[in-house]
């Protein structure tokens, strides 16, 4: 018996034993679980970092830049391994978002270029002084910075619908470029730089002067017009709810009224279906950027000349002598003051036009004034030999004696003229702004104070003086006759 109890007794005693082990390792394993768990989770939390982190990296072969990653592409190449390398070509591929501003800027041999359905943005001057001829903008697109493509190779580009904003000047100095596809209501991404007063530039800059056509594939904002250069001609949709585009030229939706006239067209023949010019046709405002037009072709169906809420410009010309030709049989006063003040540079052409087609005639008095029916004074005609934009040329006037005949002096009639002293008619009885404008001040008499000034004689002490008539360098002594 007491080795039966012996026996039992071990059987309890190991059976006790045992259960202390197993709860001694349970516990044991519950404080050491944790330890053990703890790589485990680093590691999955390492492994899922790097699966959704955001990274671009490049690689190079044989003249091949391959882009490929997550996210933006953060350093331009000359920041990298790869700025030495002669890139002739840069794939991107699928997963970037953005390529990095001055990204490729100055690679010599990069003539192709394959951007992925990801990209989002380009950065400013990212292709600057590439030899990139063709390139093909992704839909996903959304803007496209300053200079992106400035002095490239570019030849003819699309920018898709989906693109909100354009960089000035992302097309700047790209003297082969001849057409363009875009929106015709496209944002403007300023291009400023620090400490100077910020002045709008255009999309192409000045000196793009082979571009052909630029086509607008959506409903266009007119005032996007001045940002697109010197363009040889518009093309908008054809259900556009506003305009309607004519042989290059901008008219309004029925073609009956001209709107805007592309920079570089030196020819402009406008449609016989017109009826209407604006002035601001010709003469809308400009980003750092002349007119190419040397001749312009008005056809028997205009009727009028007008001044919409465009601020008109007269002096964005590179001709100096733009040729007029007049087809119209009748053109109302008012619209011939109109073509006479604002465009000093095809004066010359257009007395002739006026005084061809009877629609002026030269003061009997004074062969040099052109007068119209009315008793309204055109302008005083330059002699030959002077230039207006020339003040040592101008003409000096002294004495000069208005007819009596004369009832209105128009606008800018003595424009281009150094003036001492003048004599107005009796008849005169309104002299309208800025109809003594540009008066040089380096002329005129000098009083005791050595201001100079001119000499204005009235016969008629009531005439109507509109708001800067006499806009000059010094200043006007009038004085009643």
């Amino acid at each position: 018996m007491k080795k039966e109890k012996y026996i039992i007794s071990r059987k309890f005693i190991g059976s006790l034993l045992l259960k202390n082990i197993m709860m001694f390792g349970v516990v044991i394993l519950a404080v050491a679980a944790p330890m053990f768990m703890q790589p485990d989770k680093t590691s999955a939390a390492k492994k899922k970092t790097k699966q959704t982190q955001e990274y671009v990296s490049m690689s190079y072969k044989k003249g091949v830049l391959t882009i490929k990653g997550k996210g933006e592409m953060g350093d331009p190449i000359k920041t990298t391994v790869y700025e030495n390398k002669n890139i002739k070509k840069v794939v991107i591929k699928k997963g970037v978002t953005a390529i990095a501003d001055f990204a490729f800027k100055g690679c010599k041999k990069l003539k192709e270029i394959i951007l992925p359905s990801t990209l989002k943005k380009i950065g400013a001057y990212a292709f600057e002084d590439c030899p990139i001829k063709n390139i093909t903008i992704p839909k996903s697109v959304k803007s496209i910075e300053p200079g992106a493509f400035a002095g490239s190779s570019i030849k003819s580009i699309t920018i898709p619908k989906t693109v909100k904003k354009l960089g000035e000047g992302v097309f700047g100095d790209c003297k082969k470029l001849e057409s363009i596809t875009m929106p015709g209501n496209i944002g403007v991404i300023k291009y400023e730089e620090p400490d100077d007063e910020y002045q709008p530039k255009s999309f192409v800059g000045d000196s793009c002067k082979s571009l052909k056509k630029i086509k607008f594939t959506t409903a266009l904002d007119i005032n996007i017009l001045k940002r697109v250069g010197k363009s040889g001609g518009f093309e908008v949709l054809a259900n556009d709810p506003k305009y309607k585009s004519v042989n290059g030229l901008l008219y309004s939706k029925d073609g009956k009224t001209l709107l805007r006239i592309p920079l570089g067209r030196k020819r402009v023949v406008i449609s016989d279906k017109c009826t209407t010019v604006t002035a601001g046709s010709y003469g809308y405002e400009m980003y750092f950027m002349d007119s190419a037009m040397n001749e312009i072709v008005f056809p028997k169906t205009v009727k009028k000349i007008t001044f919409d809420d465009t601020l008109v410009d007269s002096e964005h010309y590179e001709c100096k002598n733009i040729k007029v030709t007049l087809n119209m049989d009748y053109l109302d006063d008012q619209s011939i003051q109109n073509l006479w003040r604002t465009n000093k540079y095809w004066k010359n052409s257009l007395k002739d036009e006026l005084l061809r087609k009877g629609l002026a005639k030269l003061n009997e008095e004074n062969e040099r004034m052109l007068m119209l029916s009315d008793g309204y004074l055109c302008g005083y005609i330059m002699k030959e030999g002077s230039d207006v934009d020339d003040e040592s040329t101008w003409e000096k006037i002294d004495g000069l004696v208005i007819p009596d005949n004369v009832k209105t002096i128009g606008c800018g009639a003595f424009a281009g003229y150094s003036i001492c002293s003048i004599t107005l008619g009796s008849s005169v009885e309104c002299i309208a702004s800025l109809a003594f404008g540009g008066w040089s001040s380096k002329a005129g008499l000098v009083d005791d104070n050595s201001k100079r000034y001119a000499v204005v004689y009235m016969k008629n002490n009531n005439i109507q003086i509109k708001d800067n008539a006499f806009n000059i360098g010094g200043y006007v002594r009038v004085v009643t006759l």
